[in-house]
């Protein structure tokens, strides 16, 4: 075997490889670890039907890639303790308005109409949260949410 085949088939074999682990890397980031649940949630008499985000994984995928959402559906994510989480529009597809909720499940904050043209923006809430709920773009008008309303959460 000459010196130039052998570099042929390393580089050969590099190029496999890398694909490989290329392949593997973009799995894990689109397909998220655990298992997802739905509840439903009651906010001023509007049910709507969320996938929970209670994971680390499931809480850094969130939406992104996600087909619209339906009238009445949403993501709600949990949080282990109350802080205050950020959210950003990384390859979001459509609007949402963004509802940050406390221990109780009141809401504390809102961001309406974020875009995906918004992204790296990071949006952050002006008090700590437990829960974040995320709707469709205009849902939070519509129903005239304010600060202080309560979601009633129930699970399936």
């Amino acid at each position: 075997m000459t010196q130039t085949t052998l570099i042929g088939k390393l580089l050969l074999g590099t190029l496999y490889t890398s694909i490989a682990v290329a392949i593997l890397v973009t799995a894990m980031l689109v397909i998220p670890k655990g298992s997802l649940k739905e509840a439903r949630v009651s906010l001023a008499g509007v049910e709507i039907m969320v996938t929970i985000a209670d994971t680390p994984e499931l809480r850094e995928k969130g939406l992104s890639f996600h087909n619209p959402l339906l009238k009445n559906e949403g993501m709600l994510f949990v949080f282990p303790d109350a802080g205050l989480y950020g959210f950003w529009m990384k390859d979001m597809l459509f609007p949402i308005d963004i509802i940050w909720l406390d221990e109780k499940m009141r809401i504390v904050d809102v961001w309406e109409n974020a875009t995906p043209e918004s992204y790296p923006k990071v949006y952050m809430p002006r008090s700590e949260s437990k829960y974040v709920l995320e709707v469709n773009a205009g849902f939070y008008r519509k129903h005239a949410l304010k600060s202080g309303d309560v979601v009633e959460l129930r699970l399936q």
